[in-house]
């Protein structure tokens, strides 16, 4: 297990490092008014790093081996499977259906067949992670992708 935690820590550390990385690419140093857009992403990629870097030491010298149901059964992989096939389809439908439906079919597909949920409770938080964060969105003045119907 140690040697996956190495793995996976190691990632994160270069993923730190690229965030940090492409946070000087854009302004550091704001206004008058405060900082700029690439403070927060900076110290954030520092975070990162650091906090890798510590559990990376904390891991070294650590033989440990993997649990028995580390993999997941093939119920686990076909759900794995159906959530990145979901999301592939967001990725496609999103300019087409637009926001509101394609997150309104998304949502009503996670609850409804990965979650299992009832119906009354599908319906209702769908009808609010879809129409109701566009409307939020709209008010906001964040332009959303509208399809072919406009929503």
């Amino acid at each position: 297990m140690a040697t996956v935690d190495r793995i996976s820590w190691s990632f994160l550390l270069l993923f730190g490092v690229f965030v940090i990385y492409e946070s000087l690419q854009i302004n550091y140093y704001g206004s008058d008014f405060g900082p700029g857009p690439g403070f927060f992403s900076f110290w954030l990629g520092v975070l990162v790093v650091v906090l890798s870097t510590i559990e990376i030491g904390r891991t070294r010298g650590k033989r440990v081996p993997l649990p028995a149901d580390f993999f997941p059964p093939k119920a686990g992989v076909a759900r794995i499977a159906c959530l990145l096939g979901a999301l592939m389809a967001v990725v496609l439908l999103l300019t087409r259906l637009g926001y509101s439906l394609t997150m309104f079919l998304f949502c009503g597909f996670l609850l409804r067949v990965l979650g299992k949920q009832p119906w009354w409770l599908t319906v209702v938080l769908t009808l609010a992670g879809s129409f109701g964060t566009a409307y939020i969105f709209r008010q906001l003045q964040v332009i959303l992708p509208g399809g072919w119907l406009g929503m």
